[in-house]
């Protein structure tokens, strides 16, 4: 069984390990709030000449594990996305905040490069991919086409592909090392639920988390995340720290939104 390791003074998970502990303390100082987004179907390749950041740290033998489960899977392999994509040595790499063009990046765009450039330091965002796991926003990405419900060759769901492999440890490890204090998950249940182990963990800590929900939006819920996060960045970004708690109700947005713990 592994265990809780220190790394520079700070406790992380090893690989596999399931214990909890109490993380660091915070201070108003030194609070930061990270907000998880989803990807989207719909992508725009546009390759990009400039530096690409980097994967988080322990993220990309995951990422190849995967992509041999996607290579062994007929139907997944045949799909042109991925062929001209993930299975393909020379395909180009689009930022990821240029890569995904849904609805919700259509509305939020400007508020993420704003954050990619450093306008909001004490904010910062991870795209949660069915193919990549977690994304930086400046990470460069290939063109692919993967969702959590689809199943893998050896019968697995991607979404529990990712949970056995523990990915909630690698987003363990960023909430330590960048002094996370608040996680806002704008994600739709089958990507929240890629972290139950996490969400678990957490509440024996100091860290809160919350699931950001908006009852009845439908078939608009994608536009409404985006509002949600423009308008919270726009109007006080202190709300991302409960400095003070969101409002139920944030300008024109015609939604209560629910804020339950994770």
């Amino acid at each position: 069984m592994n265990e809780l390791g220190t790394i520079w003074g700070r406790q992380v998970y090893k690989k596999n390990s399931l214990k909890e502990t109490n993380l660091h303390p915070f201070s108003k100082r030194n609070q930061n709030a990270l907000v998880l987004v989803p990807c989207c179907k719909q992508k725009s390749v546009s390759p990009f000449q400039g530096q690409f950041q980097q994967p988080l740290h322990g993220l990309q033998p995951l990422r190849n594990q995967l992509l041999q489960q996607v290579q062994q899977t007929p139907n997944l392999a045949a799909l042109p996305q991925n062929n001209q994509g993930i299975l393909n040595p020379n395909a180009p790499l689009t930022r990821a905040v240029d890569l995904y063009v849904g609805k919700f990046y259509q509305v939020a765009g400007a508020i993420l490069r704003g954050i990619l450039t450093g306008r909001y330091p004490s904010v910062h965002i991870l795209i949660v991919s069915a193919f990549y796991g977690l994304v930086r926003l400046g990470e460069g990405l290939k063109e692919y086409e993967l969702q959590m419900g689809n199943r893998l060759q050896n019968g697995l769901k991607v979404y529990k592909f990712w949970q056995q492999l523990g990915l909630w440890q690698i987003l363990h490890n960023y909430i330590v090392f960048n002094y996370i204090a608040y996680v806002w998950s704008l994600l739709p249940v089958p990507y929240h639920r890629v972290f139950s182990n996490l969400w678990k963990a957490l509440r024996n800590t100091q860290i809160h988390c919350y699931h950001v929900q908006a009852p009845r939006a439908g078939r608009s819920i994608s536009r409404i995340r985006a509002r949600w996060l423009v308008d919270i960045i726009r109007i006080n970004p202190n709300y991302l720290i409960a400095a003070p708690f969101p409002p139920n109700q944030l300008g024109s947005i015609p939604y209560n939104f629910h804020y339950h713990r994770c």
